[in-house]
């Protein structure tokens, strides 16, 4: 105790001193008022515990009235069922050997579904024959054919009631066993002899709908209600699990109602006389003292109001010695947030202060110098990586090219070399672009269509291509040489396979969710759906099945515009593959 008590003003030693402050008067009105408030507590708690539990019991007395007449209406109905010829007509006779029997089975039927259309809380109602398979059931849905034989020993089962040779069970539905219904049964004499009886009427009750008579209690009283048999067997309550068990309050119910204390609980009663049942409640006294606790509570909100009022005060006298630290920890959040353009000012009393705030000061401008050079050095080794990707494109079709031109000049000096040479010169100057990174999709189209040149000489026309770009899209700014590899890979992948084929390419371009997709689409030998999920999942990372040359395009545009952009594989409708170069739209476009 000593050494708890040591560490808790070792913990105040440490604190400010106007917190030290507070602190003393906040434990000098806790303190005071602390007995104020125990001397209330327990002074208004016996009043209100006795108030609250004549409330419940008055509740308990009035759902008693209710629910013993609404049972002893439905006995009554049943009654004159029971006494209806129909009703015996349909228990004597046979299938077989009556011939008015569907017309005495229909009487019957109607009978029992006026009682059951009259009566809101009745799930069912069986009419069953003693010494035959014929019965009459209306209700909740068939889905048992064991409803006969099960009821049958029900009714073995059941007790007496005081209303005449009518009895009971509560047990578990027969078609929904997960469920507990009260069963009221009704014996039905022979028509012409009283002492012989011929069958029964079976009333189904569900137990949930017994359960709707006392589940609208105050429920601010957490009031935990259920029903028990004369033995203190609980047949109704919220928690199914309990039902069949026995209650733990047994002893206690003694008379027609009462209540009476048992540990931290008041439990109520009330006796229903013509079932020899009892309604029961538990009410947890913190919840019948919650009136008492709500004053309490007011009181404690008095209190801490005046404490912090108190506080208040004695942080005015201190604040202006601990203005500077004050300052010092709110600029610190600020930077800890990453505002680094927060400064200290230096009009404050005392020297340690200035030299404090001048420290933060030098602290803050040598950490912006640092995360200038960090963003400097990342923008130069971005540009590093981006200069390594791009000096890696080296067309590798030009000696190809230049032997075709050999060749072509050797054979007849046509016109066609001529041409070939210009293409490929154009192809190379639009390569270069004058160290650029990125041009206009115009110039990339461009260098495609001398690219088309130089392959339909070297293969008689081995491809045609369409390009069916708008000029809304020619001003979209796109790495350099990154359609030249698409169109070279469906030559030589998706055309050139097929002998004798003269392929077609088309690139269009569309504008999807602020981005600008260009599409390269072939007609070739196109691509298993394994490979093109291969490709999509692999394209960010060097793999020999994925190809160079289009890890080298993708890479280049992840570099320029983010992770969100690139190449995307799919098949086409011809057969082919198309792939969709993902751009972002940009301020140019």
């Amino acid at each position: 105790m000593y050494k708890k008590l040591r560490k808790v003003i070792n913990k105040l030693s440490k604190m400010k001193f106007n917190q030290k402050i507070t602190t003393f008067f906040i434990l000098a009105v806790l303190i005071t008022n602390s007995f104020v408030i125990f001397a209330v507590y327990q002074l208004a708690g016996k009043q209100i515990t006795e108030k609250s539990s004549g409330l419940v019991q008055g509740q308990f007395e009035t759902i008693t009235d209710i629910l013993n007449i609404t049972l002893k209406n439905i006995i009554e109905t049943s009654n004159m069922i029971t006494g209806d010829s129909r009703v015996k007509e349909f228990l004597m006779n046979n299938r077989l050997t009556s011939k008015n029997y569907n017309k005495d089975t229909s009487d019957a039927y109607s009978s029992v579904r006026y009682l059951l259309n009259t009566n809101s809380y009745i799930d069912y109602i069986g009419l069953v024959k003693f010494d035959g398979p014929e019965l009459i059931y209306v209700g909740e849905s068939w889905t048992s054919s064991d409803f006969r034989t099960q009821t049958l020993k029900d009714y073995q089962d059941a007790v007496g009631t005081k209303f005449g040779n009518c009895k009971i069970s509560m047990k578990k539905k027969v078609f929904y066993p997960d469920q507990y219904v009260l069963n009221i049964y009704q014996p039905i004499n022979d028509k012409y002899n009283f002492n012989k009886y011929t069958g029964f009427l079976v009333i189904g009750i569900g137990e949930k709908s017994i359960k709707e008579f006392y589940s609208n209690l105050d429920k601010g009283l957490k009031v935990q209600t259920y029903l028990t048999d004369k033995d203190g067997v609980i047949i109704s309550n919220e928690d199914k699990s309990l039902i069949g068990t026995e209650s733990p309050y047994k002893s206690v119910l003694q008379g027609k109602s009462g209540q009476q204390k048992v540990e931290d609980k008041m439990v109520i009663y009330e006796k229903l006389d013509n079932w020899d049942w009892y309604m029961v409640g538990e009410i947890p006294t913190r919840s019948m003292l919650r009136d008492t606790n709500a004053v309490i509570i007011l009181i404690i909100a008095l209190v801490i109001g005046a404490g912090v009022l108190i506080s208040i005060a004695c942080y005015k006298l201190s604040n202006n010695l601990y203005k500077p630290m004050d300052d010092i920890v709110r600029k610190m959040r600020e930077v800890s947030m990453g505002n680094l353009e927060v400064r200290m000012e230096h009009d404050y009393d005392g020297k340690d202060f200035r030299q404090l705030a001048s420290g933060f000061n030098i602290m803050i401008e040598e950490i912006n110098i640092l995360m200038y050079r960090i963003k400097k050095e990342q923008s130069e080794i971005k540009q590093i990586e981006l200069n390594r990707l791009q000096s890696q494109i080296k067309p590798h079709f030009l000696y190809n090219t230049l032997e075709c031109i050999h060749w072509q000049a050797l054979s007849d000096g046509n016109k066609d070399v001529s041409k070939m040479v210009k293409a490929l010169a154009n192809y190379y100057r639009l390569c270069l672009s004058r160290g650029k990174d990125v041009i206009p999709i115009s110039q990339e189209l461009e260098n495609v269509e001398n690219y088309l040149i130089i392959q339909n000489m070297r293969y008689s026309g081995i491809a045609e291509c369409e390009i069916n770009v708008d000029e809304n899209f020619k001003n979209v700014l796109i790495p350099k040489l990154t359609l030249q590899p698409l169109i070279e890979n469906s030559i030589y992948h998706g055309i050139r396979v097929k002998d004798g084929y003269k392929g077609k390419i088309l690139v269009t371009a569309r504008e999807i969710n602020n981005k600008i997709v260009i599409s390269v689409a072939d007609n070739g030998v196109g691509m298993r759906q394994e490979q093109i999920d291969e490709i999509n999942s692999s394209i960010s990372v060097f793999d020999e099945k994925t190809g160079y040359g289009l890890r080298n395009v993708h890479k280049r545009i992840e570099i320029l515009f983010g992770s969100g952009y690139g190449l995307y594989y799919k098949k086409n409708e011809h057969g082919g593959t198309t792939v969709d170069i993902i751009l972002p739209k940009g301020e140019n476009n």
